[in-house]
């Protein structure tokens, strides 16, 4: 396989290697102290929380959590091995056509139909938006373009009605004024699909075959509307939590305007405030080894080629999942930090080390925090083997770490 080339939006964290060490299960447990953040909100603009063994906690989903590691994972890897979660699949369709040769005018009505093929569904009224996410490797416009051009001439008759079908639906559809969204069933288009060759529709749903994409063999995939869309995901996150309580910051902030100079009260430009929080975040996340071979495998590849790919995406998912952290609001806030523990180990058991925080710990609290994980997976978790990283904030020795474990730096 190719070595990739790093991409400038991707830290060159020293990657985790825990391929040696056996086990079903590659699970990352990480502490991670943050100071004057608002990593997640919720509805209200507020950090998202739980309550904790009576006591609440700054929380950070696991959502949250997993599109920093998906973002880095991409940025580390090559186009065949990526993943991407988006509406706009008609639209980079129809600019691979143009990017092949096509006039834009013919582009839409083909991109569109290639993509109804598939079984995924869009309203002609808004004919470069799929109605529903769609999770599909980085190459998919690419394939599908190409499978449109193998059958253009074939197409001609379905493409000039698609062609009309968009006109119609735009017209009546959701961007004309004053006037409501119609529904799906008055912009009707999936039947023009029924005269494409058989031959077209199976090459068309093919383009979403994950291959070796690994991100979505890590992280799965749900496309209800197509046969064979669904990939389960080889990784859990849970949602992090403070092991110290929350306690909520509220940051009124004034920004002044530059051309107006008549006094204090005169060149303020606006009032506002933001609401932040800090603490020590206890991270844990599972890699499942035999389902992410199950992902890989159903590619067709050899077993030499789905072991590679296996390999080097557990180097990526457990790298990834220590270190990134989402970036909201990082230009006022610097979200940035390194965990001062993290532990990545092999397993026969997927367990979670969260009780080892119901009682919350008074702040400073990251190396109790580590003294606390340290204990529970010396005495419970069952680890076979793995790295440990430790950065202490006050220069102390690391805590003692399960005797499996190897001890690193950052």
């Amino acid at each position: 396989m190719t070595t990739p080339v790093l991409a400038p939006s991707a830290a060159p964290y020293r990657t985790i290697d825990t391929t040696a060490a056996a086990g079903d299960f590659v699970v990352v447990h990480s502490l991670t102290t943050v100071a004057g953040v608002c990593l997640n909100r919720d509805m209200d603009g507020l950090p998202k929380t739980l309550l904790f063994g009576g006591t609440e906690r700054l929380r950070v989903s696991s959502q949250a959590l997993i599109r920093p590691a998906r973002t880095w994972i991409r940025a580390q890897s090559m186009v065949d091995e990526q993943g991407v979660s988006s509406r706009l699949l008609p639209y980079q369709t129809a600019l691979s056509l143009q990017e092949r040769g096509i006039d834009p005018a013919d582009a839409v009505p083909a991109a569109l139909l290639v993509v109804l093929a598939t079984g995924i569904s869009v309203d002609p009224a808004e004919p470069d938006k799929t109605r529903a996410m769609t999770y599909v490797p980085a190459a998919a416009p690419t394939r599908l373009a190409e499978v449109m051009l193998t059958y253009w001439d074939d197409t001609s008759v379905a493409r000039k009605e698609m062609e009309t079908r968009i006109a119609t639906a735009m017209r009546n559809g959701p961007r004309a004024r004053g006037r409501k969204k119609p529904p799906p069933e008055d912009t009707p288009a999936t039947d023009l699909t029924d005269s494409l060759p058989d031959v077209m529709v199976a090459a068309a749903r093919k383009a979403f075959a994950p291959g070796l994409a690994l991100e979505i063999a890590l992280f799965g995939r749900f496309l209800a509307e197509i046969p064979g869309g669904r990939i389960r995901s080889a990784v859990s996150v849970a949602h992090a939590l403070s092991v110290d309580p929350h306690v909520l910051l509220t940051d009124e902030f004034t920004a002044l305007d530059d051309w107006n100079t008549g006094g204090i009260i005169g060149s303020v430009g606006m009032l506002g405030a933001q609401h932040l929080s800090s603490g020590t975040l206890y991270r844990w996340a599972c890699l499942n080894r035999r389902q992410l071979r199950e992902n890989l495998a159903a590619s067709g590849a050899s077993h030499d080629e789905v072991e590679e790919a296996a390999q080097r995406a557990e180097h990526l998912f457990t790298t990834a999942i220590t270190y990134t952290l989402p970036n909201a609001r990082s230009s006022r806030t610097g979200s940035a930090a390194l965990p001062t523990l993290s532990i990545a180990a092999t397993s026969d058991i997927a367990l979670t080390a969260a009780a080892a925080y119901e009682t919350a710990i008074d702040p400073p609290a990251g190396e109790e925090a580590a003294e606390r994980l340290t204990a529970y997976l010396t005495s419970a978790a069952h680890l076979n083997g793995g790295t440990a990283r430790w950065l202490s904030p006050t220069g102390a020795d690391a805590p003692p770490l399960p005797d499996v474990l190897t001890v690193e730096g950052h």
